[in-house]
């Protein structure tokens, strides 16, 4: 892929696997709600699905820097006559009727391409390389002008989701909204660090930011919690790969300097998290594989646990623990911390995968998480990516 635009439009050369015939489509009638800065859900609403977050050090549910993906039609102002959809995916927390789509799309230019109305639906998964597969539900909501608001669909009438099962949300555009030219705002849960050997360089992977609410069944609503057993993460199973990772993503480098692929180059990685509760920390996953396990046979790690620094990445060491990269794909690597210091809830942190001298010999990569998953149309079929942000668990 390229990126053109700060990032905005999305050219793909690839050849594309047709996708399998997706059977009868279950549209509902377009039902539009108007935007606004903060969605407030009542006491017996639940989130299905979402990655907007709180970063303590921005006003905004997701990273409002330009960042993410162009949604437009063919009549926008940007680049005329090319269409970009967006998808992005989630798995349902709990079984239940949906009635709101809530996401981060934002105009680009509303001086000179004022038309603000984009559809959001909910489609059923066709598991990777396709996406998106059958539309079950669609509702047409207003893009706002403002940064940090966000686009609200209300939806009528649509099939329950099944928890535990695998859905896509997608931004397209009809006939009518044809003049459409927005970006669809990056979740700040997509957000990394990178260190080349000469200090931590924050920047954001791309997963469009949304949220699904509606209202779970009977039988689910007593299983939902607010209550996590993690500190912060973004692994849970893809039932498409039966792995708490993206395998089919490639990774990021881990590396020493006397790695066997790039020898003298130093690569180490970093993915934040804004802790959920207050406590002590005491294990870190991470999906990290050795890329060649016979000819560089060196497989420790330091997996360790950072302060914030503001839009620099990570700050200040809090405690570290060796782990083991794994061989076997869906495998995780796992660091005991001891002595620890108190995390605190709402509090912005960072894990990072670095080496030691004594692990200077580590050639390995740290997969994307199942979150960081999308999908593209460009005005023809649903290719499914991933925008590679690190998978991880603090517990």
């Amino acid at each position: 892929m390229n990126f053109t635009g700060e990032g905005k439009f999305v050219k793909i050369s690839l050849t594309i696997v047709a996708i399998a015939a997706c059977g009868t489509l279950m549209a509902q009638p377009l039902e539009e709600e108007r935007s606004r800065s903060e969605t407030t859900p009542d006491a017996s609403r639940i989130t299905f699905g979402g990655n907007f977050a709180v970063d303590p050090c921005s006003t905004c549910k997701y990273d409002p820097d330009p960042s993410g993906y162009a949604v437009v039609g063919p009549d926008n102002c940007t680049e005329p006559g090319t269409t970009q959809w967006e998808a992005v995916p989630f798995i349902a927390a709990a079984s239940g009727v949906p009635d709101r789509i809530t996401t981060s799309l934002i105009l680009e230019n509303p001086t000179n391409c004022p038309q603000n109305k984009v559809t959001l639906s909910i489609y059923t998964d066709a598991c990777y390389p396709k996406g998106p597969r059958t539309l079950l539900v669609s509702g047409e909501a207003t893009v706002p002008a403002s940064s940090c608001d966000l686009t609200v669909a209300k939806i009528r009438n649509a099939p329950s989701l099944v928890q535990g099962t695998k859905y896509w949300i997608t931004a397209t555009t009809t006939s009518q909204q044809s003049a459409l030219d927005s970006r669809w705002y990056a979740s700040n849960n997509a957000q990394l660090a990178y260190n080349l050997g000469d200090g931590w360089i924050q920047s954001a992977a791309g997963t469009p930011s949304f949220m699904m609410q509606g209202r779970a069944s009977t039988e689910t609503r007593e299983t939902i919690s607010a209550a996590t057993r993690s500190f912060g993460s973004n692994m849970f199973v893809d039932p498409c790969t039966g792995c708490n990772y993206d395998p089919n993503a490639s990774g990021f480098d881990v590396r020493g300097p006397d790695n066997c692929t790039l020898p003298g180059q130093t690569h180490w990685e970093a993915v934040p998290f804004v802790a959920t509760r207050t406590g002590i920390p005491q294990r870190i996953f991470a999906p990290i594989i050795l890329n060649f396990a016979t000819v560089c046979p060196q497989n420790k790690v330091t997996l360790s646990i950072y302060t914030d620094n503001c839009g620099e990445g990570p700050g200040t060491l809090l405690v570290s623990g060796e782990a083991t990269a794994q061989i076997e794909p869906c495998n995780l690597a796992v660091a005991k911390l001891h002595n620890a210091p108190s995390l605190t809830k709402n509090v912005k942190y960072w894990v990072t995968a670095t080496t030691t001298a004594e692990q200077s010999g580590l050639d390995a990569s740290w997969f994307a998480s199942n979150g960081a998953q999308f999908a593209l149309n460009l005005g023809g079929q649903w290719i499914q990516f991933s925008a590679g942000t690190p998978a991880f668990e603090v517990q």
